[in-house]
């Protein structure tokens, strides 16, 4: 058998010491206060062990601090970059390896790269930034669940149906739970926003009207912090607010209609808008909402070979096209009907793409046992040279997923960029060390 048929083993990273152990007499178990975002240092040499616990603390502490919490995008690059200081930190405190000094060096390096490019966008990215008062913090807690509502109003029938096929009772629950919005919050909202609009528009022709439009501007920067579009934004809190419901876009009317290039961008929209609303914590939720919007588009659409990321390229299926069909003429076919139709198909999209992920899974573990990969005996506190260069390999990983939640929370929306763990492919172990947020 030749060496091309099979994939290269994937070298498994060192386990690391805990956010408590690095920390010491430094970890709060109850987060008090959270410092200031360290400066970067004047080159990348300078990340040593005492910066480095200060940049450490300032993430721990703004992933668990509990009255300004991170918006979900945030929280994902946070995520990054505690890891990135807590390896390199484990690092620079000194292990016992095999291998020569030079990929120490190397994997140190990696990780000071890493870091210093996670500590320039912080210091200027606004979805890096914690609200700085309990009103900013309402104000993106309420955006958040009115985008979410909206964006459950257009698949939570179809949702609600998968889950119920794959007995997932408690994700339902999770997606119900946030159908309730504080009315009398966007009535008042919304007011107050035709109240400035005429002041707000002065602002945009370079009027130095700020002070008449403070809730046109929070929530610009609001939007900016959880990666939405603002003037989208405030069309759906002006509809909610108005009408008392959300706009339930079924997408129906819009293949009714045949306007199949605005049909093709909300999915392509909603899919990569998926980590901006749903909580890093939801991992279960979050798969199934991608394999959801990944079924439906390939039920409708034929992705290009070349740039499958350009929604632009997508052609409709035969499926979509004979949809269309059905509901036109003088006697249309019944939507209700239709849209079971649609749901049935999408969930036996949904069943198989769980199914072939399950077997990739599967796969990989039997390779890596083959390989001598996965091991039940315990580890040592000896580093292979092996693992120094996969610590490099994760360090690189990580400077791509970081780019991909920067593009995302930027808006400049690809599929592509929306899953965001590739990185773990590129060695993590089976047997990662258990740091969770709260320890």
């Amino acid at each position: 058998m030749s060496s091309s048929a099979a994939s290269p083993p994937q070298l498994k990273v060192r386990k690391r010491a805990s956010t408590r152990v690095l920390l010491g007499d430094d970890y709060q178990d109850i987060v008090k206060d959270v410092p200031p975002p360290p400066q970067p240092p004047q080159n990348a040499l300078g990340y040593k062990e005492k910066n480095l616990k200060e940049r450490l603390i300032y993430a721990d502490r703004s992933l668990r601090n509990l009255e300004r919490k991170l918006s979900p995008i945030g929280f994902r690059a946070f995520k990054l970059y505690k890891e990135a200081c807590a390896r390199l930190l484990d690092l620079e405190e000194g292990e016992v390896y095999e291998g020569g000094e030079e990929e120490l060096e190397a994997a140190k390096y990696e990780w000071r790269a890493t870091i210093r490019m996670y500590d320039g966008h912080i210091q200027y990215t606004a979805c890096l930034q914690i609200p700085r008062t309990s009103d900013a913090q309402t104000l993106q807690e309420q955006l958040l669940n009115l985008q979410r509502t909206a964006f459950y109003a257009r698949y939570g029938d179809m949702f609600a149906e998968a889950c119920h096929r794959l007995k997932r009772e408690a994700e339902i629950n999770k997606v119900d739970g946030w159908g309730t919005l504080q009315k009398s919050y966007w009535t008042d909202i919304d007011k107050k926003l035709l109240e400035e609009k005429e002041a707000y528009s002065r602002v945009l022709k370079g009027e130095m009207a700020h002070g008449e439009c403070p809730l046109h501007l929070a929530i610009s920067q609001t939007c900016d912090r959880i990666g939405f579009n603002a003037d989208d934004m405030r069309g759906i809190i002006h509809h909610y607010a108005v009408q008392n419901e959300i706009v339930h876009a079924n997408l129906i009317p819009l293949i009714k209609k045949g306007s199949l290039d605005e049909l093709k961008k909300r999915l392509n929209d909603d899919f990569c808008s998926i980590p901006l609303i749903i909580p890093d914590g939801e991992k279960i939720q979050t798969t199934l909402m991608m394999t959801l919007l990944e079924s439906t588009i390939n039920h409708w659409f034929n992705r290009n070979q070349v740039d499958p990321d350009n929604y632009q390229f997508w052609t409709p299926t035969k499926a979509l096209v004979n949809q269309y069909k059905s509901l036109q003429g003088p006697n249309p076919r019944d939507e209700a009907s239709l849209q079971k139709e649609i749901t049935a198909a999408v969930e036996k999209g949904v069943r198989k793409r769980l199914r072939d992920a399950e077997k990739e899974r599967e796969t990989v573990g039997m390779i890596s046992e083959d390989l001598g990969l996965i091991s039940g005996q315990k580890k040592t506190k000896r580093v292979a040279s092996s693992q120094l260069q996969a610590e490099s390999d994760r360090a690189k990983g990580m400077k791509v997923v970081w780019d991909n939640i920067m593009n995302l929370a930027h808006r400049v929306r690809k599929i592509s960029d929306t899953y965001l763990e590739n990185f773990e492919e590129l060695g993590a172990p089976p047997e990662l060390v258990v740091d969770p947020i709260s320890g």
